[in-house]
């Protein structure tokens, strides 16, 4: 599903990149920024698309299971993990001037778009209800040790947490015959 919400990201932001240019120039791509020998994978003229850190949603963390009555059989599935992920974009040009114009394409189409929602943006992948992009600010630090993880030295770029990625597992963690009645003399006082 990580897969999908980024392909979706990807694919507004390139879309709305090229109503404004004209020009598939600077098209955004998923990958990451490096290599595992330290070489630079990001093509030349190109936005990369990397995530760069996953992180289950505090405020949802304790769900129940859902159960869901299909026909006469109970359906019991453990809570969807919702996920916020920290994704960033690299612009790549020779031209630096070029990378900071594509890079403000970037934070012009997340001020416009913050939320994606299932009704009114149709590739948005379910189980996917609802994405929000929110932009990430580093410190100086911050940005030293995201750069050294990554393994590559700093290109022009811009973080943005993706907020309420869900995940579900199709297999059921149970099945059963669903509660009709409650016989009172089992009950104890």
């Amino acid at each position: 599903m990580l897969d999908a919400a980024l392909k979706f990201v990807a694919g507004e932001v390139n879309a709305h990149m090229l109503k404004r240019t004209g020009t598939p120039l600077g098209q955004v791509s998923l990958g990451p920024v490096v290599d595992d020998s330290g070489k630079w994978v990001i093509a030349p003229n190109t936005v990369q698309l990397t995530l760069v850190n996953v992180e289950q949603e505090p405020t949802l963390r304790n769900a129940p299971p859902e159960r869901v009555q299909v026909g006469a059989t109970l359906v019991v599935q453990p809570a969807p993990l919702k996920l916020n992920a920290t994704v960033l974009f690299s612009a790549s040009f020779a031209d630096y001037a070029q990378a900071l114009r594509q890079l403000s394409h970037v934070l012009i189409f997340f001020q416009s778009n913050p939320v994606f929602q299932a009704d009114t943006h149709g590739g948005l992948p379910p189980p996917i209800e609802r994405l929000t992009a929110e932009l990430v600010s580093h410190t100086p630090e911050q940005l030293n040790q995201l750069w050294t993880m990554l393994g590559g030295k700093h290109l022009p770029s811009v973080a943005y947490r993706l907020r309420l990625v869900v995940l579900q597992d199709s297999e059921p963690a149970s099945t059963g015959a669903p509660i009709r009645t409650i016989d009172a003399a089992l009950v104890q006082k």
